[in-house]
């Protein structure tokens, strides 16, 4: 009788085989601990999420600007923590690019330059073209003192010569044709260069039309045709063998490739003659724009695809904050990428006025830091840096740090603060009214609890941005590890599975540091988890388990008993 084996019926005998690689299931973490930010800057596209690994590579990309800054604080946050494998950045600033039209020699466009990089600054590039030193083109694209040249630029992509008995012959050659005459006036043969698209695939075809012969040049078969050949009219190839260039297109390459860095090319429409010599000449229209709420809610709407757990807006402004907040709330609910937000006020903002911001936010999700701080910039100079930045900072702190560790008496790498607070007459009414404040103690610049803005109640993953986010490390994991059985059958396999890929992912979490997260605490007698159950119930499994996320240690009671001495002496 047949058999139903791995989704077949086998009716013929057979010997079959299946590999079950359930139990392979690569069991580790998978989430991360990314720091975003976002803000204005000189370079950069906009409203992208840019990614870097150092602030080497920030400064080549954002030039200048608040959010370099940020970034590069949120890189060397604390010199006790460390900092954070890779920073996210979103440049707010709608900025655009500069651009120039290169003609040909009857003043038509040629080639459209674009330059790569966004803002006003690329205005500063400019573009030479000259004739080759031999042969075809020398051109050279500058911005201060760099530059890119190339001279001798040019492709022969293949020859062409008529040997047959017609007294002349001539070809022509457009964008999406190559038409061959023999005598001249009377077609032979008309390429659609939409059918034949590389130079082999002409030169074969131009092969098999009576007296005509063309060779690949250079080894430019692979080139294209289509739209890649220098255009060419009625020219001779009788007399002696015409070879077809490609200049236009072997210009438009190198400003392209790797060879240069400052501008792209497209080629202009119904282009097919290279341009004519200039001088230098400068692009024009990059602007950096002008920055308003909708731009940053854009921003904000980029972050919802970007898989991060920290982020800070490089803005003092509370309409910000609030939108900020808004995303981590929507973002950890619907969106489910948990996040958290550090924010700064002004340079200037008094403990009243700080308290009176946290309040408004009052967010488990946000914290509100009020107090600026001084450091050296680019030119050495010690610079009085405003609130938003020390938010950008400790965001890089947390993300540099295991899920679930506290800031709270982390030092942090400034050179002075804006004013010294008084602990506790000053840190008591911030610390109660949701400012996460930082303080000048004789062993460094160190925060003093690492709060959000909540008021609501004193619930310790509300308060304490450690242990929420401990929390939401845990909540992703185990939800991203059971994802696998969504799609599956509802069975009472599936059903252990569930069970069991929860208690591995748990047993990760709970792998104390430095081997594992440490985000989930307990011992022997009381577990860091317990009590996984999964119901099956229709179409939905539940799952359901108690977990321990570590706690700060936030205070250190020292009771000293003191007793009166006694003893006896004797001579």
């Amino acid at each position: 009788m047949p058999v139903f084996f791995n989704g077949r019926l086998w009716t013929s005998p057979a010997t079959m085989s299946a590999v079950d690689d359930s139990a392979m299931a690569n069991k580790n973490l998978s989430v991360g601990n990314v720091v975003a930010l976002i803000g204005t800057s000189v370079g950069g596209q906009p409203n992208k999420a840019l990614s870097f690994g150092s602030p080497s590579e920030a400064e080549s990309a954002l030039i200048d600007g608040e959010l370099l800054t940020a970034v590069k604080k949120a890189f060397s946050p604390s010199t006790e923590v460390g900092g954070p494998a890779t920073v996210i950045a979103v440049r707010v600033n709608p900025a655009v690019q500069s651009a120039l039209v290169l003609n040909d020699a009857s003043s038509a466009a040629s080639v459209n330059l674009v330059s790569t990089d966004y803002g006003a600054w690329n205005n500063q590039i400019k573009v030479k073209i000259q004739a080759g030193s031999t042969q075809g083109l020398q051109p050279t694209v500058q911005y201060g003192n760099d530059y890119f040249t190339q001279d001798n630029l040019y492709r022969n992509a293949f020859s062409v010569q008529y040997s047959g008995v017609a007294a002349s012959a001539v070809m022509s050659i457009t964008g999406t044709a190559v038409t061959l005459q023999a005598p001249s006036g009377t077609q032979v043969a008309s390429i659609d260069l939409t059918q034949m698209k590389t130079v082999q695939q002409l030169v074969d075809s131009i092969n098999i039309v009576s007296g005509f012969t063309a060779s690949v040049l250079d080894g430019n078969g692979a080139k294209p045709s289509l739209n890649g050949l220098d255009y060419a009219t009625v020219v001779d190839v009788k007399t002696a063998a015409y070879t077809a260039t490609a200049n236009l297109q072997a210009l438009i390459d190198w400003f392209n490739g790797s060879g240069e860095g400052f501008v792209t090319a497209t080629r202009a429409t119904n282009a097919g003659k290279v341009p004519a010599a200039i001088p230098f000449t400068y692009l024009t229209g990059g602007s950096d724009g002008v920055t308003t709420n909708s731009q940053w809610s854009d921003a904000f709407t980029t972050l919802q695809n970007v898989d991060m757990q920290w982020f800070t807006p490089v803005s003092s402004d509370p309409s910000i904050a609030a939108m900020a907040d808004a995303h981590a709330q929507f973002m950890s609910t619907t969106g489910r990428k948990e996040r958290r937000s550090i924010c700064g006020t002004a340079l200037g903002t008094s403990d009243a006025n700080a308290i009176v911001a946290a309040k408004a936010l009052n967010s488990d999700r946000t914290s509100l830091v009020h107090i600026g701080f001084y450091d050296y910039d680019a030119n050495g100079n010690l610079t009085l840096y405003p609130p938003y930045l020390l938010a950008a900072m400790i965001a890089g702190a947390f993300s540099g740090v295991n899920p679930g560790t506290p800031l709270t008496n982390k030092s942090l790498s400034v050179r002075g603060l804006e004013r010294d607070l008084r602990n506790p007459t000053d840190t008591d009414p911030l610390i109660q009214g949701g400012v996460l404040c930082v303080e000048n103690t004789s062993k460094g610049y160190k925060v003093v609890k690492s709060i959000s803005t909540w008021l609501t109640n004193a619930n310790y993953n509300r308060v304490e941005q450690s242990v929420g986010f401990a929390l939401d490390y845990t909540v992703r994991n185990v939800r991203d590890a059971l994802d696998e059985l969504r799609g599956q059958k509802g069975t009472p396999q599936n059903l252990a599975r569930a069970v069991s890929i929860a208690d591995s992912t748990l047993r990760a979490l709970a792998k104390p540091e430095p081997t594992g997260p440490g985000v989930l605490v307990g011992d022997s007698t009381n577990p860091a988890y317990k009590g996984i159950t999964a119901v099956l119930d229709g179409d939905v499994i539940g799952v359901s388990f108690q977990c321990s996320p570590v706690l700060p240690i936030n205070f250190i009671p020292v009771t000293v008993y003191a007793v009166p001495y006694s003893g006896s002496a004797s001579a």
